[in-house]
């Protein structure tokens, strides 16, 4: 059996070893076997199905080679250097394959590395003669956006032709060019200012935004070329697994400074918290220099926002008349404490949401006011779905959501009274449950301990049976709800009512009448909140 088992591993060993061999042949540069190579010489090679395709890939092999032999004579860790066909047409316009096979697919050219440093030198001047009146542009004072656009010009010519790190201002200086035109750009950054039409909001999904750029003495920058990216940004909550491409564009200035940026079209982004970065667009090349990608990072600028649809679909919500009603326990409920007793409440006209406040939402707030408090629970995957309510929070925590929510809207936010979360929860009738007299266990009709479907919060809205007469939905199991009330307690108390029921608890708990009251400067799993909308009249 050991012999049978070591035949196997050796058979094995040697399958790797060929696998081996043959990746290090397929990735390793395309030598040619027939060439060997000589000492002050720089080599390219280029194998291809046509002999035009072997040359051209030969001919770059061997640009890039020299280039970055050159430049690792002072850094030996640089990365290599790749250059643009264009710049390979341009620097070996006669230069012969020093060896290729009968078929013409396997190509090698060489160069002296005298021959090359030679031309180099020549094609270093040349290329400052070509930059001067760019550079000139960018050195002088001037509208930002102007400079701007020519030292952007500047970084790519650079990077095409593979001189990023080589080309010195000077012919036998030591500072480069790109550094140079790099702390140009960094000077002028600094005195720009950015402000957004619409920052850090709700808004929704057909806004415009517009971003206006100022220099420091309050002139408008014009012509400044800027690269907005759209993006999802990381959050706490489960928003579900798909990655959502990012939404780039381009836009300039225009005389005012101003630029308008459009909310992404795609469908991906309605009704998502949403980032938008903006900067100066130093980067727009397939391979960005390291220069321009900190110009780009040190020019962006980032508003956030809640995307949405309609607002009045994203927070539905459901008015209460104005009037005098019962609240307690009524006479039917053969299981209500003395506590319940029955009372008599009068109220304003005020809208109630239709369901608990959800994590897709509360997360909004916190991103969008770059809070880093989170609730207990947001990144726990049994309690952190989008559209679950979320729980963990304390009365703080929900206050400070409404109070927010009031900003964004213009409207008044705040947690209901326990006898305006009751009104609402009975919807006018004589009812035990917002559905009626029948036991939760009568067809499943919310989410309890035992409900069969769920052991934690549901999304909400899952219980079709379980909305009222006034169409709210869980106002019975799921989670229980913070008021702004504290029944039966003291004025000094710490306490806070919550009332409804939820996933944690039996079906007596249920009842529209139950409450309890807890620590409101704790979170609970199982305890989230709603909010009343004041009716002004």
């Amino acid at each position: 059996m050991f012999a049978k088992n070591e035949k196997c591993v050796s058979k094995l060993i040697l399958t790797l070893m060929c696998f081996a061999l043959f990746a290090s042949q397929a990735f390793a540069k395309p030598k040619s076997e027939l060439v060997k190579e000589e000492a002050g010489y720089y080599y390219g090679y280029g194998k291809a199905s046509s002999n035009e395709d072997a040359c051209a890939i030969a001919k770059k092999d061997l640009l890039e080679t020299a280039l970055t032999s050159t430049l690792r004579l002072s850094d030996p860790e640089a990365d290599s250097i790749t250059v643009t066909e264009d710049t390979v047409k341009e620097r070996f316009t006669d230069i012969k394959p020093f060896f290729q096979s009968k078929n013409g697919q396997s190509v090698t050219y060489r160069i002296k590395v005298s021959e090359f440093e030679k031309d180099e030198k020549q094609y270093a001047a040349k290329l400052r003669a070509k930059l001067a009146p760019l550079y000139n542009v960018v050195a002088a004072k001037g509208n930002i956006g102007t400079k701007m656009s020519k030292a952007i010009e500047i970084l790519q010519i650079l990077s095409e032709c593979g001189e990023t790190n080589l080309l010195t201002m000077q012919e036998k200086g030591t500072e480069l060019y790109s550094a140079k035109v790099e702390s140009l750009c960094s000077a002028a950054i600094s005195e720009l200012t950015y402000k957004f039409s619409e920052k850090d909001k709700i808004i929704t999904s057909t806004t415009q935004i517009t971003l206006s750029v100022k220099d420091k003495s309050g002139k408008a920058v014009s012509d400044l070329p800027l690269k907005a990216v759209w993006s999802m940004p990381y959050l706490s909550i489960s928003t579900g697994s798909e990655e959502i491409a990012e939404v780039v564009s381009y836009v300039t200035t225009d005389a005012a400074g101003n630029a308008v940026i459009d909310y992404p079209i795609a469908d991906e982004y309605k009704n998502k918290i949403v980032c938008l970065e903006v900067s100066i667009a130093f980067a727009t090349i397939e391979l960005p220099t390291a220069p321009m990608r900190r110009l780009q990072n040190e020019s962006t600028t980032e508003a956030r926002y809640l995307g949405i649809t309609d607002f009045d679909d994203m927070f539905q919500s459901v008015e209460v008349k104005a009037g005098t009603y019962t609240t307690g326990a009524i006479a039917s409920d053969v299981r209500a404490n003395p506590k319940e007793k029955s009372r008599t409440a009068k109220v304003k006209a005020y809208k109630i949401d239709k369901d608990p406040v959800t994590n897709l939402q509360f997360a909004a707030f916190i991103y969008l006011t770059h809070s880093e408090e989170e609730p207990e629970y947001f990144s726990n995957s049994d309690y952190n779905a989008a559209q679950q309510p979320v729980v963990g929070v304390t009365v703080k925590m929900a206050e400070a959501y409404a109070k927010w929510l009031s900003e964004q809207t213009g409207a008044k936010y705040r947690l209901p009274t326990d006898d305006e979360w009751e009104i609402a929860a009975r919807a006018n009738t004589d009812y035990i449950y917002p559905w009626g007299n029948d036991d939760p266990s009568k067809g499943k009709k919310a989410n309890y301990k035992g409900n069969g479907k769920f052991k934690k919060p549901s999304p909400v809205g899952s219980f079709a049976d379980s909305t009222n007469e006034w169409g709210l939905e869980d106002m019975a199991g799921n989670v229980w709800e913070w008021t702004g009330s504290a029944r039966n307690e003291t004025a000094d108390s710490t306490s806070a009512t919550v009332k409804g029921g939820s996933w944690m608890d039996g079906p007596v708990d249920l009842r529209i009448s139950n409450f309890k009251n807890i620590d409101k400067e704790s979170g609970y799993p199982d305890v989230g909140f709603r909010l009343i909308k004041e009716v002004t009249k």
